[in-house]
Formats: C-alpha cells, structure tokens, sequence
C-alpha cells in the first residue's frame, strides 16, 4: 500500500481523491461478490495507480462501470446490515459497557433514547464528555462487529436470502440503468433548450455517481421520477415565454 501511495500522489487531486474512493470501494467489497468482479477491480485500481496521463473522466468512468457489478451485492448486504443493527445493536452494546455505564444507560432509555437514538449522536448531552468519549468509542465496535456477524450469517445460515436479496436488486439496477439511458436519449433529442439538456445529463450522472460511492446514495423513486421531472421543467420553461 505504501508503494501505491508513493506514486499516485503525483495524480491530479481530484484524480487522487476518485481513486482513494475507489480503494475504499475494493476493501469493503461485499460479501460472495463473483471473484471476477472483484478481479475486474483490482486489475483496474492497479492500473489507475500505475497511469498517470488518466483524466478524471476516465478514472470515474471506470468506477460507474464496476461500482454497478457491485451495488446489487452492497444493498443486499446493507439491508441484513440494518436489521441485525437493529436486532443486535444494544446487547452488543451493553456487553461492551461498564456496569456502572450500563445504568447509566438505562437511566438513558427512560428519557425515551433508544440504541438508534444514540448511533446517531442525538441525546449527546445526557453524559458526560469522557462518557461520550467511550460510548462513541464502543459504538464504532459494535458496528465492526455487527459487520462481521452478519457476513458470518451470509456465509452460512443467511446466504439464500442474501442471494435472493442480492437478485432482487439487480433487477432494480436493471430497471434504474432503463431509467438512465431513457433520460440521456431525451436530453439528446433536447434541442429547443439546451440548458436543461445539460441539466438532464447532469443529473444522469448524479445518479450513477450515488451507485459507485462518488456521490450520495441513489434514491430508487426520484430515478422513477426523474423524467416527469424534466417534462415538468421544460413545460414551466415554456410558460415562462
């Protein structure tokens, strides 16, 4: 790694910044992913590290075109994620406590906090700083090995419905990537106002970046409503005049 690093330092930042991105993307690969994916990926990011004359089009051309072999797997994952975080996440968190902190805890949840609650930080005022300190401390624990629980469960008891789940979404990527190529023929035969062509492609692009980790993540009904959003803009554009 620190080979790696010694030399894409002489990328462009923002070349730099996509393909650390990438990087995190081909260390926290989700479980099962088909070993030619993750193959695909590590011959990539070798090669990116190694090409100093790649643009950052390329580079993020590169990262859409795999992050979408990765994403079904990823949200798959991610839903057992959330439930076992919810199923498991305060008896993994009461181990990690104190006695002491545990009561403290429980003092906590009378005020109406829960396990979620404290994950995102909100009654942060109800303990003291170097409690806050440990408990945030213990939370980041929790979550590392709730992680590692769950891909236990999808090696073993919970593959068939990580598969199944893993099925469901690629079909939703199916259906997203039909959404997607539907709104760039539209912003192509988008003549009468070229400015929200633009913004048509942007937004495309928006979308695939929240597929690959480059941006927020995709919101499946605002890709469902994408296009109807476009003819509702053209159609005020028109009334403008």
């Amino acid at each position: 790694m620190n080979f790696w690093y010694n030399i894409y330092i002489m990328h462009h930042p923002h070349i730099k910044h996509t393909i650390d991105i990438f990087e995190r993307m081909y260390n926290n690969l989700p479980p099962l992913l088909p070993k030619e994916i993750s193959g695909e990926i590590k011959y990539a990011l070798e090669h990116l590290h190694d090409d100093y004359s790649v643009s950052v089009a390329d580079v993020e051309t590169v990262v859409i075109a795999l992050g979408k072999k990765v994403w079904p797997y990823w949200q798959a994952f991610d839903e057992l994620l959330v439930l076992s975080r919810e199923r498991l996440g305060e008896k993994f968190l009461l181990g990690k406590l104190s006695p002491e902190f545990r009561q403290r805890y429980q003092e906590c949840k009378a005020h109406g906090v829960d396990y979620h609650d404290l994950r995102l930080g909100g009654p942060v005022g109800f303990f003291e700083a170097k409690e806050r300190q440990a408990l945030m401390s213990a939370l980041v624990e929790v979550d590392k090995d709730i992680r590692q629980h769950v891909i236990q469960e999808v090696l073993s008891v919970a593959r068939r419905k990580y598969e199944e789940l893993v099925m469901d979404f690629q079909e939703i990527l199916a259906d997203i990537e039909k959404r997607l190529e539907s709104l760039r023929l539209v912003a192509e035969d988008e003549a009468e106002y070229p400015g929200l062509a633009e913004e048509m492609r942007a937004q495309v692009q928006a979308f695939e970046f929240g597929l690959c980790l480059l941006g927020p993540c995709i919101q499946y009904h605002e890709v469902n409503n994408v296009e109807d959003f476009f003819k509702e803009r053209k159609q005020d554009k028109k009334m403008a005049f």
